[in-house]
């Protein structure tokens, strides 16, 4: 489940399990961006002739999948943070 983002982010982990555990939309983006890493992998091994164009493709859909798994993660530390403070 979600391998692929967190090798992406090791250090990010724990956070990455827990917002999973919690949100059935972060667990679908972390599910997409499986998906998209598999697929960008088959292209990158592929000698069919579009397979240059479809891993420029995936690695653009990687990247914004990387940034809201990162907004996320922003996110759900924030919430930590005011909650400790109130």
């Amino acid at each position: 489940m979600a391998h692929h983002i967190q090798k992406r982010f090791p250090d990010k982990k724990q956070s990455i399990d827990r917002l999973m555990a919690k949100d059935p939309e972060f667990l679908a983006l972390c599910e997409e961006y499986d998906l998209c890493v598999d697929t960008l992998r088959h292209w990158t091994e592929s000698k069919e002739p579009e397979a240059e164009i479809r891993v420029n493709e995936y690695r653009t859909i990687a990247q914004g999948l990387e940034e809201e798994v990162v907004e996320a993660l922003i996110t759900l530390k924030t919430r930590s943070l005011k909650r400790s403070t109130l």
